[in-house]
């Protein structure tokens, strides 16, 4: 009997569908034609759920004083983002448009009254003018204490932040117009403020968008538009003003980790602005605070800050005061931001341009017009050249102006207008004084060439002898009258971070190569084999080994660069401004010993710091090198290099052992404020002055914290990649300090050398970070002769490792 099997429903309806196509072919004709193609899906990302942003302004017009902004949004993989025209809630979107012009200036009257007429001397280069500007009057609620008098109208640039999605219109996918809710001639009108429109001139459209209160650095949109309107072109590079780049000026200090809690940030205003180009349409020359009567004018207040003389109130009666701010290297050296190189923007150069509010920043800080009222009025029948004009050319002098050097007056009044004023016979102006200290050092150091060769030690006990060459490529003679110094430093125990058990620090020494009386000299042509007798050799260790690092200080005429006498004759003082200028040598090293690894990069240091890193406040005590006791630290007074162990030699694991003890720096006479915040050792020192976490400097007294720009805990802003392996690092001697709580004398203790490195910044003296020191081989607090050399941090620690440096802080190589 055949066996049967059921069949489905949906089997019975496909053979039913293959049927019935089967006879509409069979009853033949045409199925007609083929529909047209759909359009393509687009491809998007939804600007709620974006997760990057980046925006292009695209084109920009100006049609009837409206202007109307193109501009397309893409994630970081070029998608375009949409949904823009309908993001109701979004935190920020905002627009402004200002004009290159005619430098505005801030009137130090107050704002109504007739400013002063001007006439101006000298190339005085365009700056921008917002067209969106407002006359702030102060809150009495927001004046800070002592502000009262100078508080008054004053008149700020601002930029259009309301409109938001009600002024988009979507052109394609992912691609915008905005159009400024008001002609220009619609917003408010100025009387001090030339916001009459010219087609011809370049213009700047800036834009700002942040999606949601959330930080998100990948999310921030800041970016700008230069375009001449009457052209309906984007402005050439030369057509606009760019002075200095971001990376290249700020970021090489300051922090760009814009999303980590307590990291410093160069963010301003909400979190929202962070381009130089955005800031300066608002932070124009001709704006001020009213609460306090502070210019806010960008160059101006930059300048007042990190000078630490800058104080305003801001949004909310929010007082920022940047009083204690502190500056890694010299004030008055203008090319540590205005870098003008190659690569540098267009305008790079026009920092040296004088105009009022620069000027006055450095050289006014401390002045008013209500406390020093007299300058609005010139003495007798002088011209009023205005509130700043007036103090320059009549009023200031050395003493007044509180900048050494800086007798404006003598310069007006021998009619040396170019001096200050810079025109085609001096296009620095008076910046080529300003620069002339950086110029004159960095040209020196370019010209002259130090290097130690062929060192070697004759071990005689303590009768041994060195003999070394020091070669100086470009100075004739280190005898000759333009050679203040020249000495040399000789550090043992390399190997062990310069830290021996020779008492006094004995292990370095120092010699006056020109007159100490155990030196003597072959000269040779632009070189010089010296040799040193009377040295014990016993003192650099039993591998009587060690390193030579040697300086010199020559002088020269600051403004015309040329090497002059160290001794200026007399009737030569106001032709010759002597300038001192440390050369230090290539090192080398004698016996059986390496060079010393670099445990931070240089060239970092030097980014901040610049070329010269003056001590002379910390070193003053005793700066003539000798083979004495007090010469093996106390040798000539500058340092020019941080790493290459010129510091570290005399900064040792156990300087606190003999230093700030007695008058003749008995071993172990440690000052009970030596603590481990406060030790010399230096690692710890470093860390530490930048942590700010010192608390004492020389002699028990109150030390000055340190604004350090950057964000302390990120180990690449001094370190290079692999430098922070850790190898060894376990076999240098422990570090000495004062027992926290010590109140005598050599109440002395001992940490093992990572962690009195780690303890720099993590401070806080807990049992757990006790506990954690010792557990993995570490001494923490001990007393002295307790480390045995076992320390594992290394083992997780070491970068790269699992819970290495590079990975516990937030590092950015």
């Amino acid at each position: 009997m055949m066996k049967r099997y059921p069949i489905s429903t949906a089997i019975k309806s496909a053979i039913g569908i293959g049927a019935l196509s089967f006879a509409l072919v069979g009853c033949g004709g045409s199925d007609g034609q083929d529909g047209s193609d759909g359009e393509d899906g687009k491809v998007g990302v939804d600007i709620q759920q974006a997760t990057s942003l980046n925006a292009n302004i695209l084109h920009a017009t100006v049609n009837e004083g409206l202007i109307a902004v193109d501009f397309e949004l893409l994630n970081a993989n070029g998608v375009p983002v949409f949904g823009l025209e309908e993001f109701t809630d979004i935190n920020t979107l905002g627009f402004g448009i200002a004009k290159l012009d005619a430098l505005q200036k801030r009137d130090m009257h107050s704002v109504g009254q007739p400013v002063t007429p001007e006439q101006f001397k000298g190339i005085k280069p365009t700056q921008w003018t917002s067209y969106i500007n407002t006359v702030k009057s102060a809150n009495p609620d927001h004046i800070p204490e002592g502000y009262t008098h100078l508080a008054g109208d004053q008149i700020q640039a601002n930029i259009e932040t309301s409109c938001k999605t009600e002024c988009i219109e979507v052109l394609d996918h992912g691609t915008y117009r905005y159009t400024f809710s008001k002609t220009l001639s619609e917003y408010e009108q100025i009387e001090a403020v030339n916001t009459e429109f010219n087609g011809e001139l370049t213009h700047r459209v800036t834009l700002e968008l942040k999606p949601t209160s959330t930080l998100s650095s990948a999310t921030l949109v800041n970016t700008h538009y230069d375009f001449v309107p009457a052209l309906d072109r984007a402005a050439e590079a030369d057509e606009t003003r760019n002075l200095v780049d971001l990376q290249d000026s700020c970021i090489r200090c300051h922090s760009d980790d814009y999303e980590h809690a307590w990291a410093p940030k160069l963010m301003m205003h909400g979190s929202k602005r962070i381009e130089i180009e955005n800031c300066v349409v608002c932070h124009t020359s001709y704006s001020g605070d009213p609460e306090t009567g502070a210019t806010i004018d960008f160059g101006s207040m930059l300048h007042r800050i990190h000078d630490g003389t800058y104080l305003m109130a801001g949004y909310g009666g929010s007082v920022h005061d940047y009083t204690d701010t502190t500056f890694p290297t010299d004030m008055g050296n203008c090319q540590t931001c205005h870098i003008n190189e190659e690569h540098s923007p267009a305008q790079a150069e026009n920092f040296q341009f004088h105009r009022q509010e620069a000027c006055a920043s450095c050289h006014m800080a401390d002045f008013n017009p209500v406390d020093n009222v007299q300058w609005l009025t010139p003495p007798g029948d002088n011209k009023d050249r205005g509130f700043v004009g007036n103090y320059f050319h009549y009023y200031a002098d050395p003493e007044t102006d509180g900048v050494a050097g800086a007798d404006v007056r003598g310069v007006f009044e021998n009619q040396s207008c170019s001096s200050c004023h810079a025109d085609d016979s001096n296009p620095q102006g008076a910046a080529i004084f300003h620069m002339a200290h950086t110029n004159t050092r960095d040209q020196i150091i370019s010209d002259i060439e130090l290097a130690l060769t062929n060192a070697s030690l004759l071990v005689e006990g303590e009768a041994s002898t060195m003999t070394f060459t020091l070669s100086h490529k470009g100075l004739e003679s280190v005898f000759a009258d333009n050679v203040a110094n020249v000495w040399l430093t000789a550090a043992g125990e390399v190997d062990n971070d310069f830290t021996s058990e020779v008492a006094n620090n004995q292990s370095r020494k120092v010699w006056d190569l020109v007159s100490n009386a155990n030196v003597s000299a072959e000269e040779s042509a632009f070189s010089t084999k010296f040799t040193i007798e009377n040295i014990n050799a016993n003192d650099f260790g039993v591998a009587h080994s060690g390193m030579l690092m040697a300086k010199a200080i020559v002088c020269t005429d600051k403004m015309s660069q040329v090497l002059t006498s160290c001794e200026v004759a007399a009737g030569d003082e106001n032709e010759i401004e002597l300038l001192e200028v440390t050369l230090v040598a290539e090192s080398t090293v004698f016996g059986a010993t390496e060079n010393r690894r670099d445990a931070a990069s240089e060239a970092k240091c030097i980014s901040c710091h610049e070329g010269e890193f003056d001590i002379k406040a910390v070193h003053n005590r005793n700066s003539n090198p000798s083979d004495s006791g007090c010469g093996a630290c106390h040798s000539p007074v500058t340092a020019t290099s941080f790493t290459d162990g010129n510091c570290a030699s005399c900064h040792n694991s156990k300087m606190t052992m003999y230093l700030n003890a007695t008058s003749k720096h008995t071993p172990g006479d440690i000052q009970p404020f030596r603590q481990l915040n406060n030790t010399l050792d230096y690692r710890n020192l470093v860390h530490t002055l930048h942590a700010s976490k010192r608390t004492k400097s020389y002699g028990d007294k109150d030390v000055d914290s340190i604004t350090f720009p950057n964000h302390y805990g990120d180990c690449s802003t001094c370190h290079d990649k692999g430098q922070l392996e850790m190898k060894e690092l376990h076999s240098l001697p422990a570090t000495i300090t004062a027992r926290e709580g010590a109140t005598e004398r050599g109440d002395a203790v001992e940490f093992s050398p990572i962690a009195a490195t780690c303890a720099g910044c993590h401070t806080k003296n807990s049992d757990s970070l006790r506990g954690h020191v010792e557990s993995n081989g570490g001494v923490y607090g001990a007393p002295i002769g307790t480390y045995d050399g076992t320390e594992s941090c290394a083992t997780c620690h070491a970068e790269g490792k699992s819970f290495g440096v590079d990975k516990v802080h937030p590092t950015n190589y």
